[in-house]
């Protein structure tokens, strides 16, 4: 499965954030949220780009 994800992109609280629109590729239905999220971070990574980062412990 392939999806287009829109992601706030924002560096800190004093810069200005903007949507960035990312295409995952091979998105498993089995895979959850979070594992479609390392995905999409591994693919910017090898692309030397800077990763989603994300509060994965939420509770």
């Amino acid at each position: 499965m392939k999806l287009l994800l829109k992601i706030w992109r924002q560096k800190n609280a004093n810069t200005q954030g903007k949507l960035v629109e990312y295409v995952v590729d091979h998105v498993s239905p089995d895979m959850s949220f979070l594992e479609m999220l390392d995905v999409l971070n591994e693919n910017l990574v090898d692309k030397n780009e800077e990763p989603i980062a994300f509060d994965h412990d939420c509770r």
